[in-house]
C-alpha cells in the first residue's frame, strides 16, 4: 500500500492571506522614521568636510606665511599677503593672523618664529544643523629664522 505524503498547507490554505499591498503602509512607516537620521548624517558629514578643508586651508596659510616671514630681511607685509593669498583663494571665512615675536630686520637668526592663523567655523553649515556654531579653528606654525 502506498503511502502519503504528508499535506503542506498552501497559502490559500491558511487562515491569513498575504496581500502585497498591505507591505506599502510599512515602507511608509519605515521611510519616515529612517529619513531624518540620514538627513542628518548627511549634513554632518558635509559639515565636517568644510571643518577637514578650512583646518587644511589654515596650515597652508600659516606656513606660507612662516616660509615668507623667515627669510631674511623685513617681510612683514609679505607674510601677511602670502597667508592672506592662500585664505582668499580657498574662500575661506574671516581670519586673524598673528606673528610672535615681532620680526625686524635686526632679528637674529634661529629665532624661533611663530605664525597662528585663526578662522571662524560657525558659518561652514550646511543645513538646519550646525555642530560648529561658535567654535574657532587655528593652525599654529613654528619656524626658525633663516
Amino acid at each position: 500500500m502506498k503511502r502519503k505524503s504528508p499535506q503542506i498547507p498552501t497559502p490559500s490554505a491558511c487562515h491569513f492571506r498575504y496581500h502585497p499591498k498591505s507591505r506599502a503602509g510599512a515602507a511608509t512607516v519605515e521611510t519616515a522614521v529612517c529619513l531624518p537620521f540620514l538627513l542628518l548624517l548627511i549634513f554632518a558629514g558635509v559639515e565636517f568636510a568644510n571643518v577637514v578643508f578650512l583646518k587644511q586651508t589654515l596650515n597652508l596659510a600659516a606656513f606660507e606665511a612662516a616660509k615668507s616671514i623667515s627669510s631674511p630681511g623685513d617681510n612683514n607685509s609679505l607674510a601677511l599677503q602670502s597667508a592672506a593669498r592662500v585664505m582668499t583663494s580657498r574662500r575661506a571665512p574671516s581670519y586673524t593672523i598673528s606673528i610672535s615675536p615681532a620680526v625686524t630686520q635686526d632679528t637674529p637668526r634661529g629665532t624661533a618664529i611663530t605664525v597662528t592663523v585663526t578662522a571662524s567655523a560657525s558659518n561652514l553649515s550646511f543645513g538646519p544643523v550646525s555642530f560648529m556654531s561658535g567654535q574657532n579653528l587655528s593652525a599654529v606654525v613654528r619656524m626658525a629664522r633663516l
